[in-house]
């Protein structure tokens, strides 16, 4: 099979999630807007230099979340408010953040299998 060089599709990596009190980590599912190379370096060195926070860059990126329930077992839909307390959830926040560095690097959930 040939290589069929296309637009830079989305890309779904696995988010693991250590909850205080719980002896296995948890995964949600974080689906990232991928750039071209040069691209994430130029984003890169905004976080760098600190003309871009945490939050302006899941505000840009992050196209969708998936694997999260509430309490009662009921999937919870994707919205600004969902993450925006992921993102004040202080065993979240980090993992989520670095999620997207791994999906720039192309570490889609079948490559985090192997």
């Amino acid at each position: 099979m040939s290589f069929v060089l296309k637009k830079i599709p989305d890309i779904t990596v696995p988010v693991s999630v250590v909850v205080p009190g719980e002896e296995a980590p948890a995964t949600l599912y974080a689906t990232w807007r991928l750039h071209p190379v040069s691209e994430t370096q130029k984003i890169m060195e905004k976080q760098r230099a600190g003309e871009m926070d945490d939050e302006a860059l899941v505000d840009q990126d992050l196209v969708g979340l998936s694997g999260i329930t509430d309490e009662k077992g009921k999937e919870v839909p994707f919205s600004k408010d969902l993450v925006a307390q992921l993102m004040d959830t202080a065993y979240v926040r980090k993992n989520l953040i670095m999620s997207w560095f791994a999906a720039q690097q192309g570490r889609s959930e079948a490559a985090a299998k192997n």
